[in-house]
């Protein structure tokens, strides 16, 4: 699967289209992973995009959670009744739909961040609030979490 990694400050155009930059579209191999992205709801309001064989992957564990659990269910519907499979045109661009943009409050300027096996696209100004509790964050939160005792509560 490919791995994503990076930072890169683009703008959706009139027309709501994205162009993917060529350095995260070269991470993955199209005979094994599929073409194109399918855009989720991601977790603190931005949008997630992951390879076809990675959302197959994604679609086969959450599929292994019992539907007789409320919040699996719940969570299934939300995040597969909102996600779009978009393929990118000759220039490297994928409509980004309204429903989308609405969800994860984009405006012009976004930032598309290689986060290991997925692409987040985050509003910048959102984008700058979060990073800046990441930043004050990093070295406690990696403490904490490779840690060898116990997890913190």
């Amino acid at each position: 699967m490919a791995i994503f990694t990076g930072k890169y400050l683009h703008t959706i155009d009139e027309k709501n289209r994205l162009a993917i930059p060529s350095s995260i579209r070269k991470c993955m191999d199209e005979d094994t992973e599929g073409n194109g992205f399918f855009v989720t709801p991601g977790l603190d309001k931005c949008l997630a995009l992951y390879t076809p064989l990675h959302f197959k992957a994604i679609s086969e564990k959450y599929n292994e959670q019992a539907s007789t659990n409320r919040k699996a269910r719940n969570f299934q519907r939300h995040f597969f009744s909102n996600s779009k499979k978009v393929d990118c045109d000759k220039q490297g661009r994928i409509n980004i739909h309204q429903q989308h943009i609405d969800y994860a409050g984009l405006k012009k300027d976004v930032i598309i961040v290689g986060v290991m096996d997925r692409i987040e696209i985050w509003d910048l100004q959102s984008w700058n609030e979060v990073e800046a509790g990441n930043r004050d964050n990093f070295e406690n939160d990696a403490e904490d979490l490779f840690s060898m005792g116990p997890i913190p509560n």
